[in-house]
């Protein structure tokens, strides 16, 4: 049962129907929910939580699953994980009920790299992707390994081997190795330095905030709920600024943004989640002070979009922290705009209350007790409804929302993620 995630991971749970025993493998932490839902809904039991290797690309969510339902974690000895009790050794088999699964230690894109198998699939992490192999450019990884390990799965298994690949970056779900062996254009190169030449010639950009990650993942800590601004300057500096997602209306970050930072308003949050959630944990959530990020983390946590952190502060902490921003011509602040039309209004009310009729001043109190539930809940309609004047959008919005799509996909392309380019001797198998 496969879940994919927009930045082309993919987790998965491997089931027997008989015993209704599941192992969950390579779960991203925005799809621990779902995940969940799924075993519970449907009565599986979870004995087992794998994690092929240490991803850096994005958070686990292993810990968090095995917590919920009390499942031994597993992972190689050389990978270190805080919390991981059983570490197979190569061919060692776990059972789901009768049904036997192997694992078998696949080193190359990283030294504690496992995949499994059953009788007719291979699940195999980041080794073999579907028209594509995995990059060996970090994490110890070794190309000539990875070559060796490749090569060493294609001739035990069958051609007729269904591959569930750990990422996909091309809407492709599952291949068989004999089609690998027919349309893969690394699988065509037999020559092992042929092999190490090519994958090491041109390696993809580092994954975003890939040190922050790797320690998240074996150290098992929580991404926190909050950062102050020195910290959330510190990430951009190490190149997280991708992952700043600006929550404040288009024409407020015309005015003033972090480089590099994607624009998502408030009030589109829900339909642009997505691009939310293909951005590099830790997403970094912002706006003027923090209110309105504190109000996008609540949002999004309800469309089980994790790894969010609000900066503490806002936009105007971060600069004053010395973050580099970029400013474009002034605008009024959302917060502005609220309290001059909240005492617009409440002046009206009170004016017409006086000269007009007493019946006017409901409108006065209205106004005040809306201000009064705003400071309480956080929450302003007031706010929400602004957003949407046409003053307030931004002069590229239109062009940000067209490209929404392909920005997606370009943070889940091969050059961005975990899987190698394409040899010079070969072409994109699409």
């Amino acid at each position: 049962m496969p879940f994919a995630h927009p930045q082309g991971c993919r987790t998965y749970l491997v089931a027997d129907p008989v015993s209704k025993q599941a192992l969950a493998l390579d779960v991203h932490l925005d799809l621990v929910d779902d995940v969940a839902e799924r075993a519970r809904s449907e009565g599986w039991k979870l004995p087992y939580v794998v994690d092929t290797h240490t991803h850096a690309d994005h958070p686990s969510g292993a810990g968090t699953l095995a917590d919920r339902f009390h499942s031994t974690r597993i992972a190689h000895e050389l990978a270190q994980h805080v919390g991981v009790t059983r570490h197979p050794s190569d061919g060692e088999i776990l059972h789901l009920g009768d049904q036997p699964v192997t694992v078998r230690h696949a080193r190359g894109h990283t030294p504690d790299h496992i995949v499994l198998v059953t009788d007719k699939a291979l699940f195999s992490g980041d080794t073999i992707h579907i028209g594509g192999v995995a990059r060996t450019d970090f994490l110890g990884g070794d190309a000539g390994q990875l070559f060796d390990s490749v090569h060493r799965l294609l001739a035990d298994l069958a051609d007729e081997t269904v591959l569930f690949p750990g990422h996909d970056y091309q809407g492709r779900g599952q291949s068989t190795l004999g089609q690998e062996k027919q349309t893969n254009p690394w699988l065509a190169i037999s020559d092992r330095d042929d092999f190490v030449r090519e994958l090491t010639a041109n390696p993809p950009p580092r994954p975003a905030n890939m040190d922050d990650l790797l320690r998240l993942n074996r150290e098992g800590i929580d991404i926190p709920d909050t950062v102050s601004a020195e910290e959330a300057v510190r990430l951009v500096e190490a190149g997280g600024a991708s992952s700043v997602i600006d929550v404040r209306t288009g024409a407020e970050f015309d005015a003033e943004h972090v480089p590099g930072a994607r624009l998502v308003p408030l009030d589109k949050l829900a339909q642009r989640a997505d691009e939310v959630r293909a951005t590099a944990a830790p997403r970094l959530l912002l706006c003027r002070t923090g209110s309105r990020a504190a109000i996008a983390k609540k949002t999004l946590a309800a469309l089980h979009v994790s790894g969010l952190t609000v900066v503490d502060g806002g936009i105007e902490a971060f600069r004053n922290a010395g973050g580099e921003t970029e400013k474009g011509r002034d605008r009024m602040s959302l917060e502005r705009q609220v309290r001059i039309l909240a005492g617009a209004l409440s002046l009206l009310g009170v004016g017409l209350g006086a000269f007009v009729h007493p019946g006017f001043l409901a409108l006065a109190a209205f106004i005040s007790a809306g201000l009064v539930f705003a400071g309480v809940t956080d929450w302003c309609g007031m706010g929400l409804l602004l957003a949407k004047a046409p003053w307030n959008q931004s002069s590229s919005e239109n062009a940000e929302n067209a490209a929404a799509a392909p920005a997606a996909c370009a943070a889940s392309a091969p050059t961005a993620g975990c899987a190698a380019s394409v040899p010079s001797s070969g072409k994109v198998i699409t």
